[in-house]
Parts: structure tokens; sequence; C-alpha cells
């Protein structure tokens, strides 16, 4: 059958009445208003397997032809229709951590399906020699906006779009400079690397300005996972990989500051991290306009996430293929009960990212999903 995305369009519309929505809509704003939701635990499984023409190994990091990414997309919200999660259909226009550093003239390296940006300055004192890209047209920055457009225009603006995965000011000045220069100008050159993250900040912020107009204002102002849906204009995500790696007496100084930024121009910030950050919750909590932390269950403790933040932000926990300080990798289904579990005796605000077990069909994913949502409910009684 020929490709159309509007055809494809209202299938979906027709996969996912208005009720159907709205129904997630509330669990999802509740925990986002950091109140209990009405009638069960939000969840959002990982997906199916989708039977696709187009092969989807450098899907995420939109390495795709855009019309390809697009049917891609579009194939995949179908095919999850039948799972009973809180997913809202949305597109994902990337995830490519040289979004910003390519605007400057920084080159991409593509690794495994994996884009790596290769470091443009030798030193932070370069930065002060940085030019003034167009993020609107230049590096990958420009691309991710044509895909936005393109997105947009193809399903004439009837599905929001993502924000792409870009990173944080911490990670974009880390892709800038290295990570290991990055720490080590923090001795060295301070005011150098502060004058870079303050141009990654500000960078940042116009990038997700420009976004939003491409998306026509539709912005799910989230990436990580990019399943997920946060109201806009509720708050702004970034990643910051480097928490993971970064001394705690570093972390308000170097990291903490910018984020604040970030939270003071949108009102909210929801911080990821890849790998532990355990030892920078403490400083984590104090960044003002924290809304939501996103991290791996089998990398960062739930039960010290939980401790640290209690019912005051948000917790997103996934699943993770790596074990760090010992934690267990979870199987889903142990996941979903050490969540759940949780969340009942410590009135925790979550909303939980659920993973497959290998191989599954889509017939297991799709009992999962209920087996899961009979799990969820959380009577207010």
């Amino acid at each position: 059958m020929r490709y159309e995305p509007m055809r494809m369009v209202r299938e979906i519309q027709r996969l996912y009445p208005p009720e159907r929505i709205a129904r997630s809509k509330a669990r999802l704003a509740a925990v986002w208003n950091l109140q209990r939701p009405p009638d069960s635990i939000p969840f959002i499984c990982s997906g199916v397997p989708v039977d696709s023409d187009i092969d989807g190994s450098e899907a995420y990091e939109a390495g795709l032809p855009r019309e390809q990414f697009l049917q891609l997309q579009l194939e995949q919200i179908i095919a999850r229709a039948p799972l009973d999660d809180d997913f809202i259909p949305s597109l994902f226009p990337g995830c490519r951590q040289g979004l910003i550093p390519t605007a400057y003239g920084a080159e991409e390296e593509l690794i495994d399906h994996h884009y790596w940006v290769k470091p443009m300055l030798e030193d932070a004192r370069q930065a002060y020699e940085l030019g003034r890209p167009d993020l609107s047209r230049d590096g990958v920055a420009g691309e991710i906006l044509e895909n936005t457009r393109y997105f947009r225009h193809a399903t004439e603006g009837c599905i929001p779009i993502q924000m792409p995965d870009m990173q944080g000011p911490l990670d974009l000045a880390s892709n800038m400079l290295t990570t290991e220069k990055l720490m080590t100008d923090m001795y060295d050159y301070p005011e150098a690397v502060h004058y870079l993250l303050g141009r990654m900040t500000e960078d940042f912020i116009t990038y997700m300005r420009l976004q939003d107009e491409a998306s026509g204002h539709t912005t799910v102002p989230i990436h990580c996972p990019p399943t997920m849906w946060l109201p806009h204009g509720h708050a702004m995500s970034l990643s910051e990989d480097l928490m993971a790696v970064m001394s705690p007496r570093l972390y308000p100084d170097f990291a903490r500051r910018y984020n604040e930024r970030i939270a003071a121009e949108y009102g909210r910030v929801v911080i990821h991290t890849c790998g532990s950050g355990e030892h920078n919750l403490t400083e984590l909590a104090k960044t003002k306009g924290l809304l939501a932390f996103d991290f791996g269950i089998s990398e960062t403790s739930m039960e010290r996430v939980a401790d640290q933040f209690g019912s005051s932000v948000v917790i997103l926990p996934h699943p993770s293929g790596m074990s760090i300080h010992g934690l267990p990798i979870l199987k889903p289904a142990e996941m979903v009960d050490t969540v759940f579990t949780m969340v009942r005796e410590r009135d925790l605000r979550v909303i939980l990212l659920v993973g497959n077990e290998p191989e599954c069909s889509v017939q297991d994913c799709i009992e999962f999903s209920r087996e899961v949502h009979a799990r969820a409910a959380w009577p207010l009684n």
C-alpha cells in the first residue's frame, strides 16, 4: 500500500480517541503537578516489535531520510495502540549530541549507529573566539528544525512534536571541549569555562524557541524518554550525563547554576542522567525549579532517589542494561513491582517507563501492559 502520512494520522486518531487521551493526560498531569493520580500510577511501555520495511537502527539519532523517519514513527504509534498504557502520540525529531556544536563547525563521526562529536576547542579559553552561529540553519540544528517542519506539514499539525535530545549546558560544553579538558579547565580557567557554559545555555534557550516555532507551538518539552508526555509550557528538559562523573564540589557552580537559568526561563526543569548520579543527589535537590529527575533504575538507586526527593519531585525511573554499584538489573515485572510498591509505601510521584522481555512478541507485550495496568491501580481511599 502506498505510504500516505495523513491516512496513517487518521488511523492514529481512530486508535487513540479523545477519551483515551484524556484519561492518560489526567493521570500524567496530576503527577506533573505533584498530586496523586486520579485512579492509577501512570506508566508508558517501551513499545512493540514493528514489522517495517524501514531499517530503524539509526532512526533515534535522525539518521534516516525524514520521510522514512516519519513513516517509521507513524507505524510504531499504530502498532503500539493495543498497549494498555499512558502513551500519548507524539513525534520525535531526533537525538543528536552535536546539534549545537555542529552549528559552530564541529564535525560528527558515526560509529555503531551513534553520532559522536569531534571536539573543536583545545581549551576553554578558545570559547572567547567563538562566532555566533545561525541556529535556524547551521549544522544539525538546522536539520532537526527541518525534520520538525516536515513532520508538522506532513501530518497537518495533528500530532505534537517532542523536543530533540541535544543535551544540556554542561554536556554541550563537554562536546565542544572533551569531558576531561572541561573538568581540568574548571580548575585552570574557571572564568573561561563559565563563559562557555553561559554560551551553551543561551544557545539551548534560543534553539528551543526556534523548535517551538517550527512545531507550531505543539512542543512536548521532554525527550527522555521520547515517548512521554509533558504539557507544553510546563517545564523544559535537559540531559546531564556528566552528573555521573562530576564532583559534588564542582556541581553547584558549574552545573546547577546553568540548569537554574533554564528553569527560570521555562518555569521548571526536568533533568536526565545516565550512569550513577547518587553522589550528586544532595546538590541536585538544591536546584531551584527542579520538577523531575530521570535515571536508569540499575544505575542510580531508586531508594536513594526516593529518600532524597520524597513526593517533592517527579521521579522518572527507566530500565537499563547496565549495573552500577551492584544494583540489580531487574526484569520488567520485577521493576514494576519494585517501583509500584515504593510509590504506594512512600506516596511518591512517579511516571514509569516499562521495558519488555527480550524477543517479546506483540501479543506478549499487549498482555504484559494489561497486567501492569491492573497493578497500577492506586485507590485514594
